[in-house]
């Protein structure tokens, strides 16, 4: 692309974030709020690097420090074969950053007395009461045993429940992969009664296992209000927040919006994605998935994180009292489930969302209680109480975190701190 061009795709990206509602609590002195201009400008070049080595079509990139935006940026395109530039209204499937509004929806109802933590999860979602654990195999024959421990709430919440997500060849996410649940075809009425067909992966409480658990605390969401999840969302987050443009789908007039996903072919290249995972995003779902059914956009979703970063509250709006986000954003997992991964280092688990516990042993920049997700197109938010920030980043690639980005992107803006 020549300079020209350049020129014109930056200053179109610019009018575009200029009318958005984000310039209002945007700062043009980041040194007010602790954090250097100079340091700032560090990302958007790496960024670029990124879309020039044809890794990422494009990225949008969001830094804010107590209550002020000191970085906002686009780099390349929300969709690279029709040259649409990216830009601050670009849709994202933000797919597991679902994860933490579904555990602030399960919040609401947890501050009304609607469930305790400890309650047994069969307790309200029979259908999954008398599961069977996976226990090895006998030659081609799977082994079963009863659950010898009650499978709380808590546990969805931490994906320490025994439930699965289908991502590996073991034995019982072949059977996950085999299922009803990723045909598309399952009913949401149907969803528990498929779920109880396949095996826990292991008894409950006692590993940490990516799972269907904030999928079910979804429908645990439903069944308590009495409302679809999309609709328990609309009223008590996304309306009082603003949250506009995130939901279960895109509406035909926002759909020109909405980014091209890409995957990584076997040759290594970055291509169009031709079969999406959960569908297109441009129709109502038969099934609202709490788990990674949402999409969003970078100003919709910065408003969420501020609300957690505010203890609760978004400019006169309260979701959450202070003390439920704090229980939130603790760590739940028992010392020998940390890390939960391997490649987790210093990492524990809250509700929904990791949290650092050790930050020398974490991979990159942050604080001790700084916490996050991502999502499988490598979308990625962290929230630091401590430093009052915030950094959300926004590009459409599956695998998710295949390339460096997010991490190069946090340690940016960390390094950018001054005060």
């Amino acid at each position: 692309m020549n300079k020209t061009n350049q020129l014109l795709l930056a200053c179109a990206a610019s009018a575009l974030f200029a009318q958005s509602a984000l310039a209002d609590i945007r700062t043009t002195n980041p040194k007010r709020v602790g954090m250097s201009q100079a340091r700032l400008e560090r990302i958007e070049p790496a960024m670029q690097a990124f879309v020039d080595q044809q890794k990422l079509a494009g990225t949008l990139t969001l830094v804010a420090r107590k209550g002020k935006v000191v970085h906002l940026e686009g780099v390349g395109y929300r969709d690279r074969e029709a040259k649409t530039p990216m830009s601050e209204d670009t849709i994202f499937r933000i797919y597991s950053m679902t994860k933490p509004i579904t555990a602030v929806a399960a919040l609401t109802l947890w501050e009304q007395g609607k469930f305790q933590m400890n309650d047994p999860v069969s307790k309200y979602l029979p259908e999954l009461a008398n599961l069977k654990v996976y226990a090895g195999m006998d030659g081609e024959n799977m082994v079963l045993e009863d659950t010898n421990k009650v499978m709380t709430i808590k546990q969805l919440f931490t994906h320490s429940a025994g439930f699965s997500y289908g991502f590996t060849q073991s034995p019982v996410d072949k059977l996950y992969q085999q299922s009803a649940l990723f045909s598309g075809k399952t009913k949401r009425e149907d969803l528990l009664k498929e779920v109880a067909k396949l095996p826990l992966n292991h008894q409950p409480g006692t590993k940490w296992n990516y799972s269907i658990g904030t999928d079910i605390i979804g429908i645990l969401v439903e069944r308590l209000s009495g409302q679809t999840l999309g609709e328990y969302f609309e009223e008590h987050i996304f309306e009082p927040l603003e949250m506009d443009d995130t939901g279960f789908y895109v509406p035909k007039d926002k759909q020109d919006r909405l980014a091209q996903i890409y995957v990584i072919n076997q040759q290594g290249q970055t291509v169009p994605m031709e079969n999406e995972p959960l569908g297109d995003y441009l129709s109502a779902p038969e099934i609202e998935s709490g788990g990674g059914g949402l999409v969003s956009t970078i100003e919709d979703y910065y408003t969420f994180t501020q609300m957690l970063l505010n203890g609760g509250e978004y400019e006169g709006k309260r979701i959450l009292g202070r003390k439920t986000v704090e229980y939130m954003r603790t760590n739940h997992l028992p010392s020998n489930l940390i890390p939960f991964e391997p490649s987790s280092t210093g990492e524990g688990y809250g509700l929904a969302m990791s949290v650092t516990v050790d930050e020398q042993g974490a991979n990159t920049m942050g604080s001790k209680g700084d916490y996050g997700w991502a999502g499988a197109a490598s979308t990625y938010f962290r929230i630091d109480p401590k430093e009052q920030m915030i950094v959300i980043s926004m590009t459409q690639l599956m695998p998710s975190s295949y390339f460096s980005y997010n991490k190069d992107f946090k340690n940016m803006a960390y390094q950018a701190l001054i005060d």
